[in-house]
C-alpha cells in the first residue's frame, strides 16, 4: 500500500486545503493503488507467520524440530518435516499465483492513461502519477483516474452523465453537475488562470456524502456537495469531456476506501472440530505421561519425549488440506449448478467462499430483505388514491380526460409523477427510453406516461413535460428523511407513507381516507409512495433561501445545520397514494401464510413500547420462546427502543416465540443489529439474504451471507459468502448443496480422525509390550506417507461423491434437513463416539495379529517390524473398506491398496542401494498375509516363557564369541 490512508469521518473544519494551479502545502497520499498481500522481501514471513498462526502447523512445526534432536525422535528426522515442506510448499504456491493476479491488476489500473494539466499544457501521464489539486480531462467512455470536483464539461451548465457499476453496481446513469461559477472555465486559458483554494472533508468511505467549500479569488465562496463530486473507478457516459480538480487519490479515493475486506467467518463444524483437537492434545500428553512412567517402572528411564512424537500423528495438518480440497469441489457443484442459472440474465449461482458450505446445512434463523429479494424488484404503476377517491390506471386515464370537481387535483398528481424524480430521458430512433436510478422512479414516469403526462427533457434547471409544458427547478435539497424539489412558488415531496404523515398540517384534507386505502393496497402486496405539495409566498421563499445559502457553505456540521434550516418550511398538505405493483419471486400466498395471527407493534416511545413488550410476553406464558403460529410486525421507530439495552433481551424472546417477524422501514444498521442479536444470543445458525447496498451489514454479519444480483446493483452480491440470481434458488442451495456439504464434511472429518486414532492408539498398546521402550511399531516412512497416500483418496470420495439422500427427495422431503440443522450428523456425542469406536478397533488389529503371530513357522520368533507390518496392512485393508458403497469409493480403496503393495515392493528393492530405511531388510517377506504365517505346527521357542524364563536373562547367557559346533 503507498501512501498514508486517513480514516477520518467528517466533518472536520477545513480538514483538507486543496491549492489550485500551485504547489501544495501538505504532502497527499499518492495515485498508486496496490491490492497486493505480500511484496517481494515481505512474502516469505508474512506468509510464515499466516501459516503458523494455525494450530496444527505450529504443532507440526513443534514436533518437526523436535526430531531433530538427536536420540529423541525414534521415527526420523524427516518423516514430519518433509510433509510439512510439501503443505507450505503447496499453500505458498498458491498464494503467489493469487498475489500474481492481484499484481497484474493493480499494474493494469496503475499504468492506465489519462490527461492532465501541466505546464500550462494538457499532458498525457498514467493514472499512477496524478496528483492531488491537478486539474484533469476525461473524455467519453474513460474511467475517472481519482476523485475529483468537476469544473466544467461538454454539457450545458457542467452537466455529466456516469456509469458507477464499478462502485456499487448500479448500471443506471447518474447526473453530476458543476458550479455555475465554474461552468465557463473550459478553454486551455481559462483553467490555467483558475485560482483559489479549495477546502474539504478529509477522506472516507462514504459513497454519497461529500462536504467541501470552493473559494476562487475575486468570488464568494460557494459550498460542494456529492453532486459536484466524480469519483474513482466510475465511468463517464453520454458526455463529449469533463474537467476536473482532483481532491482524493490512492487509498484515500472513496473507491479504495470502500475496499474493505470482508470479516473472517468460520463455520460450526470447524469451531467444534477445533475444540475436539484440543482435547485430544491434552489426551495426547496424558498418553504420553502414562508411557512415560510406565518405561520409568519399567527400567527407570524417562523417555516422554519420545512418546509426544510417537503418538502425535494424528493432529497432523493432512486434515487440513484434505477439508480444503473438499470444500473447494464443494463450492465448484454451487457453480456448476445448471438448476440455479438465470439465463434470462446469464447469471449463474456462485460460491464466493467454499468455508461455509456445511454451514448451509445448519440454518434456522432467515433474515431476508423483500424490495428485490422476495421480489423482483421489477415495477409497474397499478393503482392510486386521490383526493380520497381510488384509479385504476386505466380508469384513471379516462378520468383525466373528463371535467370533473377532482379534475385539478388529478392533473397535479400526474404532473408530481412527471416531475419529481431524478430519471435521464434519452432518445433511441425516435423511442424515449428512461434511465432510472431505482425501479420506483421508472414506474411512476412510465405510468404518468402512459397517462398522456410525458416527461421528454431535463435541463440544469427545468423539467419539460411533452415539450411545451417547463417547470423551472427553484432549489433542489435532499432531506435525510426526503428530496424537495421547488418549482416556481410551490415545492413537490414525494415520500414514503410513514414519514409523509410527520410533515402534514392538521388542516390537510384526506388524510383518513388515504389511510385506510394506504392499508387496503398495503395487504395486497403493492408498494406505497406518497406525494405531497406546499405553495410558498415568495416572499417567504426569498428569506429561506438567503439562510439556507449561508448555512451551505459551512463546513462543519453542515448536515446538522441544514436540517434545522429546513425545519422552517412549512408543513406539507393533502397527501395522494401510488401504488406500484411488484412481480414477487416467490408467490404471495407463501409469503403471508404464517401472517394469520399477527401482533403488531406501532410505538412511538420507550415506555410504550416496555408496556408493549411486557403485555406480549406475559400473554404468551409457557409458550415463550417457543415458535407459536403467530407474527410480529414491527417498524424502524419502535424497533429504535426495542433494540435498546434494556428492552432487547424481551424484544428477542417475544420474536422467538413467533413463526414469523416482518421489519418496516428499518435502516441498514437496525437490520444488522436485529441479526447481531439473534446471533450472540441464540445457540443458532444465522443466513441474512438481500440485493442491495442496504442490505451489506447483515449480509456480512449472519454466519452466511447470500446475495441476489437484482436491479439494485452487485454491492450486496460483492459482499456475500454466496450469491444467486433468484431468491427461489435459496430452497436447492439449502436443502440440497447445504445438507450435502454438511453431510460430506463431517463424514470426511469423522473418517480422518477414526483411520488416525486406530493406527496411532496402536502404538500405545505396542508400548505395553516393548516396555515402554518409546520404538515404534511401524516402519517410519510408512508412518510418514499413512495419511499422504495410503489412505489419503477414500476421505477425498467421501467428501466429494457421497449423497446420503437425492436430490430429489431431499426437496420433497424438506424435514430431512432437519438432520443437519439440529447436528445430528456431528457432535460432542457422535465425535467421542467415533474415537471410542477407533479405539476398540485398534485393540482388535493390534492384538489379534500380535498373538497369532507370537512365533514364526520357522522356529525363530517374528521381529517387531514384522509384526508392525503385518498389522499395518490389516489396519489399511480394514479402514479402506469402510465406505466401499460408492463407485468412486472402489476406484479409491482399489488404487489405495495397490499403492501401498507397489510402494512396499520397489521401497524394499531400492533399500540396498539407497539406505534410506535401515530396518527394511527382509524385502517383500513383510507383505505376506498373515494366514501364511500361521501354518506352522509347534512352537521351538518363546521369548518369555510365561514369566518363568526372562528375554534378558536368555540373552544374557547367549555367548556369540563361540564357535557352533557342525552336524
Amino acid at each position: 500500500m503507498s501512501g498514508t490512508t486517513s480514516q477520518a469521518d467528517p466533518v472536520d473544519a477545513t480538514a483538507r486545503a486543496v491549492l489550485l494551479n500551485r504547489p501544495q502545502n501538505t504532502k497527499f497520499c499518492d495515485n498508486h493503488v496496490s491490492t497486493t498481500k505480500y511484496g517481494i522481501l515481505t512474502f516469505l514471513p508474512r506468509f510464515l507467520y499466516e501459516q503458523i498462526r494455525r494450530a496444527a502447523n505450529a504443532f507440526f512445526l513443534f514436533i518437526a524440530l523436535m526430531q531433530q534432536i538427536p536420540d529423541v525422535s525414534p521415527t526420523g528426522r524427516y518423516t514430519t518435516l518433509v510433509p510439512l515442506i510439501f503443505i507450505l510448499t503447496v499453500a505458498g504456491i498458491k498464494e503467489i499465483i493469487e498475489d500474481y493476479q492481484r499484481h497484474k491488476a493493480d499494474n493494469t489500473v496503475n499504468k492506465k492513461k489519462t490527461t492532465v494539466l501541466r505546464s500550462g499544457a494538457w499532458q498525457t501521464i498514467i493514472w499512477k502519477q496524478v496528483a492531488v489539486g491537478d486539474i484533469v480531462k476525461v473524455t467519453n467512455g474513460q474511467h475517472l483516474p481519482a476523485d475529483m470536483v468537476i469544473v466544467s464539461s461538454s454539457e450545458p451548465q457542467a452537466m455529466c452523465y456516469t456509469e458507477t457499476s464499478n462502485l456499487d453496481g448500479e448500471t443506471n446513469l447518474k447526473i453530476r453537475q458543476g458550479l455555475s461559477v465554474t461552468a465557463a472555465f473550459q478553454t486551455l486559458e481559462d483553467l490555467v488562470a483558475l485560482s483559489g483554494c479549495l477546502e474539504c472533508e478529509e477522506p472516507n468511505r462514504h459513497l454519497y456524502d461529500f462536504t467541501g467549500t470552493l473559494r476562487l479569488e475575486n468570488q464568494n465562496p460557494v459550498p460542494l456537495g456529492p453532486d459536484q463530486v466524480l469519483l474513482r473507478g466510475a465511468q463517464l457516459r453520454n458526455t463529449q469531456w469533463v474537467v476536473g480538480i482532483v481532491v482524493y487519490t490512492g487509498h484515500d479515493s472513496k473507491l479504495m476506501q470502500n475496499s474493505t475486506k470482508a470479516p473472517l467467518k468460520r463455520s460450526n463444524v470447524e469451531r467444534v472440530t477445533n475444540m475436539q483437537i484440543l482435547v485430544l492434545f491434552g489426551i495426547l500428553l496424558v498418553m504420553a505421561l502414562i508411557s512415560s512412567v510406565g518405561a520409568a517402572i519399567w527400567n527407570d528411564k524417562h523417555t516422554e519425549d519420545a512418546f509426544v512424537v510417537c503418538i502425535y500423528t494424528h493432529f497432523k495438518g493432512h486434515l487440513l488440506v484434505t477439508l480444503e480440497v473438499v470444500k473447494f469441489t464443494q463450492a465448484l457443484f454451487i457453480n456448476w449448478d445448471m438448476e440455479m442459472y438465470y439465463s434470462e440474465t446469464d447469471t449463474p449461482a456462485m460460491a464466493r467462499t467454499s468455508n461455509l458450505n456445511e454451514e448451509l446445512g445448519q440454518v434456522k434463523y432467515l433474515f431476508s430483505d423483500k424490495t428485490g429479494t422476495l421480489t423482483c424488484n421489477i415495477m409497474n404503476f397499478k393503482k392510486c388514491t386521490i383526493a380520497g377517491i381510488t384509479y385504476g390506471s386505466v380508469i384513471l386515464y379516462f378520468f383525466c380526460k373528463l371535467i370533473l370537481p377532482t379534475s385539478p387535483q388529478i392533473c397535479e398528481f400526474l404532473t408530481m409523477m412527471a416531475v419529481c424524480h431524478t430519471v435521464v430521458p434519452e432518445r433511441e430512433e425516435d423511442q424515449l427510453i428512461y434511465q432510472a436510478s431505482s425501479p420506483d422512479e421508472g414506474a411512476l414516469v412510465k405510468g404518468a406516461k402512459g397517462l398522456g403526462f410525458v416527461f421528454t427533457a431535463r435541463t440544469p434547471h427545468s423539467v419539460i413535460i411533452e415539450e411545451r409544458y417547463v417547470y423551472l427547478i427553484m432549489t433542489v435539497i435532499q432531506l435525510s428523511k426526503c428530496p424537495l424539489t421547488f418549482f416556481n412558488n410551490a415545492y413537490f415531496v414525494v415520500l414514503q407513507d410513514n414519514v409523509i404523515f410527520e410533515h402534514l398540517t392538521e388542516a390537510s384534507q384526506y388524510k383518513e381516507l388515504t389511510v385506510a386505502h394506504l392499508e387496503q393496497f398495503a395487504t395486497e402486496g403493492l408498494r406505497t409512495l406518497c406525494f405531497a405539495y406546499v405553495d410558498l409566498e415568495e416572499d417567504a421563499y426569498q428569506e429561506w433561501l438567503k439562510e439556507y445559502n449561508r448555512v451551505s457553505t459551512v463546513l462543519k456540521d453542515r448536515a446538522l445545520k441544514l436540517e434545522e434550516c429546513y425545519e422552517l418550511l412549512e408543513k406539507v398538505n393533502a397527501p395522494s397514494l401510488s401504488l406500484v405493483w411488484r412481480k414477487w419471486r416467490i408467490s404471495r400466498q407463501s409469503y403471508f401464510e404464517n401472517v394469520r395471527k399477527t401482533q403488531t407493534l406501532l410505538i412511538v416511545s420507550l415506555q410504550a413500547t416496555r408496556a408493549t413488550l411486557t403485555a406480549h410476553c406475559s400473554s404468551l406464558g409457557d409458550s415463550l420462546r417457543k415458535e407459536n403460529e403467530l407474527a410480529l410486525v414491527i417498524d424502524g421507530q419502535t424497533l429504535k427502543y426495542a433494540l435498546s439495552f434494556e428492552l432487547r433481551q424481551a424484544f428477542l424472546d417475544l420474536a422467538l416465540s413467533c413463526k414469523a417477524v416482518i421489519c418496516c422501514r428499518v435502516s441498514p444498521l437496525q437490520k444488522s443489529e436485529i441479526v447481531d442479536m439473534v446471533k450472540k444470543h441464540v445457540k443458532a445458525i444465522t443466513l441474512a439474504i438481500g440485493d442491495g447496498a442496504n442490505d451489506v451489514g447483515m449480509i456480512q454479519t449472519a454466519h452466511v451471507g447470500v446475495g441476489i444480483s437484482g436491479n439494485e446493483g452487485m454491492q450486496a452480491t460483492n459482499s456475500s459468502d454466496y450469491s444467486i440470481a433468484q431468491f427461489c434458488y435459496l430452497e436447492k442451495l439449502l436443502l440440497v448443496h447445504g445438507a450435502w456439504s454438511y453431510n460430506r464434511v463431517t463424514k470426511c472429518i469423522l473418517y480422518c480422525f477414526y483411520k488416525n486414532v486406530v493406527l496411532y492408539i496402536i502404538e500405545l498398546w505396542f508400548a505395553f509390550v516393548n516396555g515402554f521402550s518409546g520404538q515404534i511399531l511401524f516402519e517410519r516412512w510408512c508412518i510418514g506417507l499413512y495419511n499422504v497416500i495410503f489412505t489419503a483418496l477414500p476421505p477425498f470420495t467421501l467428501g466429494i461423491f457421497d449423497r446420503p439422500c437425492s436430490q430429489q427427495n431431499m426437496l420433497r422431503f424438506p424435514q430431512l434437513y432437519r438432520i443437519t440443522q439440529n447436528a445430528e450428523g456431528f457432535n460432542t456425542k457422535v465425535f467421542w463416539g467415533t474415537c471410542i469406536n477407533a479405539l476398540i478397533h485398534s485393540v482388535i488389529l493390534f492384538w489379534f495379529p500380535l498373538k497369532m503371530l507370537e512365533h514364526g513357522n520357522d522356529g525363530q520368533g517374528n521381529d517387531y517390524l514384522f509384526v508392525g507390518n503385518m498389522v499395518y496392512t490389516v489396519s489399511i485393508l480394514h479402514l479402506l473398506s469402510l465406505y466401499m458403497f460408492l463407485f468412486f469409493s472402489h476406484l479409491a480403496v482399489w488404487g489405495s491398496m495397490a499403492l501401498w503393495m507397489v510402494f512396499f515392493a520397489v521401497y524394499s528393492a531400492i533399500w540396498p542401494t539407497v539406505p534410506i530405511a535401515p530396518d527394511i531388510n527382509r524385502g517383500l517377506k513383510y507383505t505376506v498375509p498373515p494366514s501364511s504365517c500361521l501354518s506352522a505346527d509347534g512352537y521351538a521357542f518363546s521369548q518369555e516363557e510365561h514369566g518363568v524364563v526372562s528375554q534378558s536373562q536368555v540373552v544374557r547367557s547367549y555367548d556369540t564369541t563361540r564357535e557352533r559346533p557342525s552336524l
